[in-house]
């Protein structure tokens, strides 16, 4: 699964090629050792010690650090200088391989040993790096060390050898050679789809949009659609969810799948098979996609039916939401420039966490460009897509003609045309969402009736998904939430409680704290309702000293203090609570509650687990209390694993 970094211009680089070294003596040293041993195990025992650090520093140092997190939130991984790791790694090592020069000699071997011993022990007591390099280093040298031993000891106590090598006909070598060969690639090829379908991942960077494509963008592109007929979770996925009660649990979706190829575009050889592995996606069992993804880069993984569908980086989408990418791969512009996009009614919301809903797409919307020739109309085919060909290159702007009870767009954010700047032989893709253009406003004041800051959101009486509504509210205490389709709703200011930027108590329209209290409010197609104010006193201030320690009494750095307030979803679900303030280097941090609600203050952190190199959220027990009555000096212990 690994291939050779050549051109990478990543600051660790080199990392890479350490990692690549390692596994390469790791293997050789096995396979030298293997084949001498027998015949001489003394001499294979040696060479199994003598291959041991080398190879166990190659495969320990890329895996040995910390993510060291920056002031905007990102982060980066960091490793000791390659000096300070090699030293380490001899100072570790000394005390095992200098005795045996005196072997011949148990008391000066014993001197020696205890000697080197002394020295390490003071270094790895002070290094930073003794945590995170010498497990690793323990993990890659037990092997080595073990076979060593044994065939040292073998050679020592004149063990006869079990299996003794016999004449045989060169037509049987020749056979067993091959069948182990092929026993070999069978599991190799097992282990791959196996580590590609577990490392699976939903990470990615920043993206961005991504244009149509009508070409490969590179020897591993891989286009094509594909129907999951099995979904599975990656091994890190399937970690975090068993301590995480909130974690999906539906065995419907998955982070990878086994698909059925329907359609090839390219990237998917022939030689395939119509099953293919898909991994870095959300799939849902029976749903099919159109991947836009790339084939494994390593040796053997790049034969095998492995695609990558690369989440937010690529267009990888139910087929159902593809109309433009299979009109465009179906109907390639030949030389000639071209807007295209579709036009789609309002429908239900969901997320990841829902199946793909299929899509309305609008027939016979009109649609006009306007541009350095004037303003040209056209019209949605069946299948709700338009399509400009044969336009002069310029700025062009598209707008969307619709019913007054109807707006285009986006989620938050006002309805306007589309700017589109399209060049010579040019392909641009400009989607046109319909929304209901129904309305909620009002005006948000505190006690004195001055304009108060808080966070707005809209929710719906059934408790459906809705898309995140949070409005603006404008220096006079305005706001207006837009785009609302038909429904029943209520609007609740801070649902998540008070904060210091936000000093105002969970309130309902109207008037109340309690949601089963709220005014449900009937909005029809475009409708517009006004009225709906809210009037917030400023809550009481008390000041809290947290101090959050570990198990063993130390000061517990940069870990969240949470705080959740009674009439919220957090009160009893504290694992969504909200962050209030991380402790400072010795595990204390200020933070302040407000009014007189019924409060829970708790710490949480993640915390590597050394074992699955996983991280594991780490809680302590929750502080109950009324808001003016929580203590102002407050320990928490971060002890528990579950809250």
């Amino acid at each position: 699964m690994s291939w050779l970094p050549l051109g990478d211009h990543d600051p660790g680089w080199f990392l890479r090629w350490l990692s690549l070294f390692g596994i390469g003596l790791f293997g050789l040293g096995f396979l030298v050792g293997s084949l001498v041993a027998p015949r001489n195990p003394r001499l294979g025992g040696i060479l199994f010690l003598v291959f041991l650090p080398v190879a166990a520093f190659c495969l320990a140092y890329p895996e040995s650090g910390f993510l060291v997190w920056h002031s905007d939130g990102g982060g980066y991984f960091e490793t000791p200088l390659p000096w300070t790791a090699v030293g380490l790694t001899l100072l570790f090592f000394t005390p095992f391989v200098v005795p045996l020069f005196a072997l011949s000699r148990k008391k000066r071997a014993a001197i020696v040993f205890a000697v080197a011993v002394l020295i390490a022990i003071p270094v790895f007591a002070r290094s930073r790096w003794t945590p995170v390099l010498l497990p690793q280093l323990l993990l890659f040298a037990c092997p080595f060390l073990l076979f060593g031993l044994f065939w040292l000891g073998t050679h020592r106590l004149r063990w006869p050898i079990l299996i003794q090598s016999r004449p045989r006909r060169l037509t049987k070598r020749i056979a067993g050679v091959v069948f182990a060969c092929l026993a070999i690639l069978c599991a190799d090829v097992a282990i791959t789809f196996v580590l590609a379908a577990l490392g699976s991942s939903l990470f990615s960077g920043d993206c961005r949009g991504k244009p149509p494509f009508t070409h490969a963008e590179s020897p591993y592109h891989a286009v094509f659609t594909a129907r999951a007929i099995y979904v599975g979770l990656s091994l890190r996925t399937m970690l975090q969810s068993r301590n995480n009660p909130n974690a999906l649990h539906d065995p419907r979706v998955g982070e990878w799948a086994i698909g059925v190829v329907q359609e090839r575009f390219w990237g998917v050889p022939q030689r395939w098979p119509h099953l293919v592995l898909m991994t870095d996606f959300v799939f849902w069992k029976g749903e099919t996609y159109f991947i836009d993804g790339s084939r494994e880069h390593g040796l053997l993984s790049n034969a095998l039916p492995i695609v990558g569908a690369r989440v937010n980086c690529s267009r990888s989408r139910p087929v159902k939401d593809a109309v433009v990418d299979l009109r465009v791969l179906r109907q390639p512009p030949a030389d000639v420039t071209r807007i295209i996009g579709y036009v789609r009614q309002p429908g239900p919301y969901g997320g990841f966490t829902t199946p793909p809903t299929t899509p309305k797409f609008l027939a016979g919307a009109r649609v006009n460009a306007s541009g350095p020739t004037g303003t040209i109309s056209i019209t949605t085919d069946a299948s709700g897509i338009y399509q400009f060909d044969g336009l002069p290159a310029g700025d062009y702007t598209v707008q969307l003609t619709v019913p007054k009870s109807q707006v285009a767009g986006q989620p938050n954010l006002e309805a306007s045309p589309a700017e589109v700047h399209l060049r010579t032989n040019g392909l641009v893709e400009r989607n046109l969402d319909l929304y209901w253009n129904g309305r909620i406003e009002g005006h948000v004041r505190d006690g004195a009736g001055k304009p108060a800051r808080v966070y707005l959101t809209l929710r719906t009486a059934d408790q459906s998904h809705l898309p995140l509504f949070s409005p603006r509210i404008d220096s006079s205490g305005f706001y207006q939430i837009s785009k609302i389709p038909p429904g029943r709703y209520f609007v609740v200011a801070n649902e998540y409680g008070p904060n210091d930027q936000s000093p105002y108590d969970v309130q309902y329209y109207r008037s109340t704290s309690d949601a089963r209290n709220a005014q449900v409010l009937q909005l029809g197609p475009g409708q517009r309702i006004r009225g709906i104010d809210f009037a917030l006193p400023r809550l009481a201030e008390r000041t809290v000293h947290v101090q959050v320690t570990r198990p063993d009494g130390r000061g517990a750095a940069g870990v969240p203090i949470c705080v959740a307030y009674e009439h919220t979803e957090n009160f009893a679900r504290l694992s969504t609570a909200s962050w209030i303030k991380d402790t400072d280097q010795s595990g204390f941090g200020i933070i302040h509650v407000y009014g007189n609600s019924r409060v829970r203050v708790f710490a949480a952190q993640y915390v590597e687990n050394e074992k699955t190199k996983h991280n594991d959220l780490y809680y302590s027990l929750p502080i109950e209390a009324t808001a003016d009555k929580v203590p102002e000096n407050v320990q928490l212990v971060l002890a528990s694993r579950q809250l």
